[in-house]
């Protein structure tokens, strides 16, 4: 289970994961768990995926979950993600 990650965080996530419509993190998102090597690879490159949208969403004012998008958002984001990959023994994909 993704113990400890905050509800904020999941549904950041998911905002993204449907905008961009990433099918393999939604469904990460929806059990909750990273149960393989390559889950975890998906995750890690939609986060960088991620890192790209926020900064133009940041440019142009959007609007996520009621607030202003800012790149400090997914540098949050990236960190519980990848403090929980290297959690559960995949701290080899995590550069």
């Amino acid at each position: 289970m993704m113990k400890n990650i905050h509800k904020p965080i999941i549904d950041f996530m998911s905002y993204y994961a449907e905008k961009l419509n990433d099918e393999s993190v939604l469904s990460v998102l929806n059990k909750q768990s990273i149960e393989s090597e390559v889950e975890a690879k998906n995750v890690l490159n939609f986060l960088s995926n991620l890192c790209d949208h926020v900064s133009d969403d940041s440019k142009n004012n959007v609007v996520v979950l009621n607030q202003a998008v800012c790149t400090s958002d997914t540098e949050k984001v990236c960190d519980v993600i990848e403090d929980y990959i290297e959690e559960i023994g995949y701290e080899h994909l995590v550069d």
